[in-house]
């Protein structure tokens, strides 16, 4: 789940944080990358438990508006298949959700009335009383209840997204990223799939390996693809080009020459993408036409050699 574009947002995050404070040593820049990384991994851990547990609060649900002396048309709602879902379920006994929550201590900071609210909001809606008021719900159906809960009750919630930003200082980041992987896993897993969903999502062993390397070799080559940006500054001052923009085609220079497998093309779309989200309104133009200047430079000299994938 954690992507190569959210590799290289974490690295430049760490490479700026670096260039304001150069007494950090290799080994804290690592451990800190790898702290980021791990931070997108227990957002995405917690959101997940956050869908599961406001399903799981119908049962709470149910056992309220049975008590009442005079049920309203609306307590006679008392369905607990919302819960009972063989794709929460899934989650909960094959992927053994909570107890991975448990072990990274996450249960810790959830708060229980953000099960109840989001729950409440649901039952409101006329998606969950059509879907409560049958007898007998297909899994697509099934599947579309739990999908319409996590897009438009829960992570619709400007309440969540606070929440979020309180527990992870990652989250402005990260939230995009986790809101596609959870809607893709909740459009695509069934009840009989084997456990891999949670343990792939800590791995990712390739992609950290990919962003430690990243990490390494922009600061190894540094001073050289600098030298290599500075020529074509002749109608700047380099004093006044934004260090980000300046980070962000270093990184992209060390792709070209240091990672054989990576494609020119896709260095160059992903830092213009990264500089248009992160740095000045008009940097994406500035780096995009300096990146192609250098380009046709590092190809007439021949210094951008390609391999395997990095040819397509």
């Amino acid at each position: 789940m954690i992507s190569r574009h959210l590799a290289r947002i974490k690295v430049m995050q760490v490479l700026y944080a670096y260039s304001q404070d150069n007494d950090k040593t290799r080994n804290r820049l690592e451990r800190y990358l790898l702290e980021n990384l791990n931070k997108t991994y227990r957002s995405f851990l917690y959101s997940l438990y956050v869908l599961c547990k406001t399903a799981e609060y119908v049962f709470t649900d149910v056992q309220i508006r049975s008590g009442k002396f005079l049920p309203t048309e609306e307590d006679q709602i008392r369905s607990t298949a919302v819960f009972d879902n063989p794709i929460v379920q899934h989650l909960v006994k094959t992927e053994k959700l909570y107890e991975a929550v448990q072990q990274e201590k996450l249960h810790q900071l959830a708060d229980p009335d953000l099960f109840r609210l989001f729950f409440q909001q649901l039952r409101k809606t006329e998606e969950y009383r059509a879907f409560a008021l049958k007898t007998y719900t297909l899994l697509s159906e099934e599947r579309d209840l739990l999908l319409f809960l996590y897009r438009s009750v829960i992570s619709a919630s400007d309440l969540f997204q606070q929440h979020m930003e309180d527990l992870f200082s990652s989250w402005p980041d990260d939230r995009e990223l986790v809101f596609k992987v959870i809607l893709h896993h909740l459009s695509t897993i069934g009840p009989s799939d084997p456990p891999g969903i949670i343990r792939q999502a800590q791995e990712q062993r390739e992609v950290k390996q990919f962003a430690v390397s990243l990490l390494h070799q922009v600061l190894d080559h540094s001073r050289e693809t600098e030298e290599l940006i500075l020529p074509h500054l002749e109608n700047w001052d380099p004093e006044r080009v934004a260090l980000l923009d300046m980070l962000l085609m270093k990184m992209t220079l060390t792709e070209w020459l240091y990672f054989p497998e990576i494609p020119i093309k896709v260095s160059f779309d992903e830092y213009i993408e990264i500089a248009k989200s992160y740095s000045t309104p008009k940097s994406g133009e500035f780096i995009n036409g300096l990146l192609d200047a250098l380009l046709k430079k590092l190809r007439d000299e021949q210094r951008i050699h390609k391999s395997g994938r990095g040819t397509m």
